[in-house]
């Protein structure tokens, strides 16, 4: 005779069991609660219970005991026991690891496999290195050039006194400064021409993917500065670089609130003239960024956003380019938020705010 099945609802839960389950999203534990629901009715075996639900039967048994033992919130207890063995990877080896990594010190897997084993005597295969390497937190990407005079110190120091050489340079240039609106821009110049840009495109595996790669030495030059704060934009289209036509892209973005003092960072181009250029408008005051630092600057990542949208094609003429190049840009002439999107709450907002009479607003 078989043994009578013990009381399943001890604590008199069956009503808040089929509450939870109407609300439960998928999971384990509407699972858990969707086995006791079954048991509650008594209207199938265990066995029964637990081919509907894809279990063994001992599962289903231990999640009753656990009902059993606790009501819902026992069966619905995360288990905090590890799960699987303990990873080779010690906690001294994961943060060198990661280290090298943030130094993009390995180009494919089975370097950090080489490392590791060298390193640390860890031997693993490529498929495990390959995911200790997610778990690190690790993507594949492509470097970004970056010159060997470099300085990360200087641009710490940069960030740090920015507030400070803004309002040097207002104090001594426009002492008016504090009855009129301060616009904070960041600005640089690319050339853009008919070279071919190659980058990456998804393909089909075993097939290699051909672009046109006709060379002809014919560009433009795009000036950009992008307002920090206020989502504004200015661009120029011209045939060279030179000091006549950075003071001509400084008079344009001048005119754009002639009654504003507008604060331009750029770069320390030899065809950029100083602040005290007589050619340069006097509402505008320049600030150059450290050499060797082209990071500071927000513009760099339209310039990188703009080459992806013109590479892995072959352009018939310049003109045809410059459309295609006018109309990517009109998205964030048309679009302030864009622009925001670009520059955040970086740095630029941070420092220029921090004096006692901010610079820029906070939000766009």
């Amino acid at each position: 005779m078989a043994r009578p099945r013990a009381k399943l609802d001890v604590f008199n839960q069956q009503e808040e069991v089929a509450k939870l389950l109407s609300k439960l999203p998928a999971g384990f534990k509407r699972e858990r609660i969707l086995a006791v629901s079954k048991g509650l009715k008594g209207e199938q075996s265990l066995a029964d219970i637990a081919e509907d639900l894809g279990r063994s039967r001992a599962t289903i048994q231990t999640w009753f005991n656990l009902y059993r033992q606790g009501g819902i919130e026992k069966l619905c207890e995360q288990s905090k026991a590890p799960r699987g063995p303990k990873s080779w990877l010690y906690p001294e080896a994961k943060k060198e690891l990661q280290k090298k990594l943030a130094k993009g010190s390995f180009r494919r897997a089975i370097e950090a496999q080489g490392w590791l084993e060298k390193q640390f005597g860890i031997v693993a295969n490529i498929k495990t290195v390959r995911r200790w390497l997610g778990k690190c937190g690790a993507r594949l990407k492509v470097p970004r050039p970056a010159h060997p005079n470099s300085s990360p110190s200087k641009r710490r120091e940069f960030k740090e006194k920015f507030a400070r050489m803004a309002f040097k340079a207002l104090k001594e240039h426009r002492p008016d400064f504090r009855d009129r609106p301060i616009r904070l821009w960041v600005m640089d110049e690319a050339r853009v021409g008919l070279h071919p840009t190659l980058r990456r495109a998804w393909g089909l595996k075993g097939c290699r993917i051909h672009k046109s790669n006709l060379r002809r030495f014919e560009w433009q030059y795009v000036w950009a500065a992008l307002q920090v704060g206020g989502g504004g934009s200015e661009f120029l289209y011209t045939n060279k670089a030179d000091s006549d036509l950075s003071c001509e892209f400084m008079k344009q973005i001048s005119e754009r609130d002639p009654y504003a003092i507008h604060i331009v960072m750029w770069d320390g181009a030899g065809f950029h003239p100083p602040a005290d250029d007589p050619r340069m408008p006097s509402n505008v005051i320049t600030i150059k960024q450290p050499p060797y630092s082209p990071e500071l600057n927000a513009v760099e990542k339209l310039w990188d956003m703009m080459r992806d949208d013109l590479c892995n094609r072959q352009w018939s003429d310049l003109d045809e380019l410059l459309d295609r190049l006018t109309q990517f840009l009109e998205e964030f002439w048309n679009e302030p938020k864009k622009i925001y999107s670009l520059i955040g709450d970086g740095w630029h907002t941070l420092q220029a705010n921090t004096c006692s009479a901010p610079l820029i607003p906070i939000k766009p």
